[in-house]
């Protein structure tokens, strides 16, 4: 056992220092406007700064608790990391649909648990509503599917 809880230490500062560059980066180089009327650096800067609260959140109270010792897998660190390099990849190449259902299917892989049927029902349920928010509720114009052929 350790005398701090380093695990989540870690994972709360790297928390907040991914909000604050996100908020620095977004507060010098987007409008902020005003709260009637919001520029297009006010939702990032707000989102940053949450982001950096939250961090704040995890790793202050994991100073003074004990921790259990850090045992490192790289199996979740590269089926995520694959999965998300996918997805910005597939995107553009085939639509959001299938870019969402086969990287959210590789992403459960990152456990050893998940069976391919539950997979599968989670990667029809996260493309279903990512089709719904972001097609049909935000009417954004990313096609639903580009196929290459």
């Amino acid at each position: 056992m350790l005398d701090r809880d380093y695990r989540d230490i870690v994972a709360g500062l790297g928390l907040t220092l991914a909000g604050v560059a996100a908020a620095a980066y977004a507060g010098s180089n987007y409008a902020m406007g005003t709260v009637s009327r919001m520029g297009p650096g006010m939702m990032p800067v707000a989102l940053g700064v949450t982001l950096a609260a939250f961090g704040l959140m995890i790793s202050v109270p994991a100073l003074f608790r004990k921790g259990d010792t850090v045992v490192l897998k790289p199996r979740p660190l590269v089926v995520m990391s694959i999965s998300i390099i996918g997805f910005a990849l597939m995107i553009e190449t085939v639509g959001i649909v299938p870019a969402v259902f086969f990287t959210t299917v590789f992403a459960t892989f990152s456990e050893t648990r998940v069976r391919l049927g539950a997979a599968l029902i989670l990667g029809a349920g996260m493309t279903f509503a990512t089709w719904a928010l972001f097609i049909v509720g935000l009417n954004l114009p990313i096609p639903a599917f580009d196929w290459p052929f």
